[in-house]
């Protein structure tokens, strides 16, 4: 959970909220030890818990599309308003400090997203393989709520896991129309003209969602795939390390980038780095074992034809053929 949250905050983002997250306790629990019987204490580190909760909510706004940020802020903005107060009355600062807190918890579940129930219904119909009643659902939603890019971008998966290719695509389309700045949309269309074979498209896309999300994983290892596909060695090098660098959730699309990046030193006649590549590649060997139950499913029938090749290649290398013996007859 941490690693998809690390992923998703981005480097920087991770790095910011884990050491105000230390300072902060590290500071909390130092006054309590040094100075627990002083009257000031509680407002210090009341002081300091708002200072983290502030940060926090700022990095969070950096990172959501705008449906997402006016949710945050209704969720912690009159918590954060409560413990400030708390902090300029210090007499009050146990009651207002309370209340703040509370409100914040209490948030979590008063404003829990109304669509919630839909969008789990929409699930259960998607993994029995009932489409068509998993699309009715959404399309409930997204009359409930026809300007949230994310009611669309779900539906275009729900598409594209029924085969209506032409569909998912308007609705990705109408993801970039309504967040043109977020990677999404992008990276959807992406996704979708690659498992179409159409490379030059999908790279138009992959691209711009790059340009939107330069420091998150998945549009630099969507893009390193497509210039893998496209025989674009150097390319495609330099956007998994990337992705790499990025850090990935999991290990599926660890074992797929090491993958790609040991056939693409090959190409580029780095055989040391190749070798490399197939030994970090063995660090994620449960990645196979995953892939092989997710293609077998029913719902992965869009993604065969893209990567079911990948994992056989992927599985002679971790049985012990060397680069040369896999990439020479492929």
């Amino acid at each position: 959970m941490f690693g998809t949250l690390r992923s998703w905050l981005g480097p920087l983002r991770t790095q910011i909220v884990t050491g105000l997250l230390v300072s902060v306790v590290l500071a909390v629990v130092g006054l309590q030890l040094l100075a627990g019987s002083e009257s000031w204490v509680f407002t210090a580190q009341l002081s300091l818990v708002w200072l983290l909760l502030v940060v926090l909510a700022l990095v969070l706004h950096s990172r959501l599309p705008p449906q997402g940020r006016q949710r945050l802020w209704l969720m912690l903005g009159p918590g954060l308003a409560l413990l400030a107060v708390g902090l300029l009355l210090p007499d009050m600062a146990l009651f207002f400090g309370g209340g703040g807190l509370g409100w914040i918890v209490a948030a979590q579940f008063v404003l829990r997203n109304r669509m919630q129930m839909q969008y789990r219904a929409a699930v259960r119909h998607m993994r029995s393989g009932n489409y068509d009643a998993a699309l009715e659902v959404m399309n409930t939603v997204i009359a409930a709520e026809p300007d949230r890019a994310e009611n669309y971008r779900f539906r275009a998966e729900v598409y594209r896991l029924a085969s209506r290719l032409a569909l998912a695509q308007q609705d990705y389309e109408r993801v970039i129309q309504l967040s043109p700045d977020a990677a999404k949309g992008y990276s959807g269309l992406a996704e979708l003209f690659a498992q179409q074979g159409d490379y030059e498209h999908a790279h138009t896309y992959a691209r711009q969602a790059l340009e939107r999300e330069p420091n998150q994983w998945l549009p630099a290892y969507n893009l390193g795939m497509i210039e893998d596909r496209r025989g674009n060695a150097a390319a495609a090098v330099e956007h998994l390390e990337s992705a790499v660098a990025a850090g990935l959730p999991h290990s599926r699309y660890w074992l797929l980038t090491r993958l790609w990046l040991t056939r693409n030193y090959f190409r580029l006649e780095k055989v040391d780095h190749a070798r490399r590549q197939v030994e970090l590649m063995q660090r994620h060997i449960s990645g196979l074992t995953d892939w092989q139950t997710v293609l077998a499913s029913d719902q992965a029938a869009p993604l065969r034809p893209l990567l079911a090749e990948d994992i056989r290649l992927a599985k002679q290398l971790l049985a012990g053929e060397t680069p040369s013996d896999v990439f020479d007859n492929s």
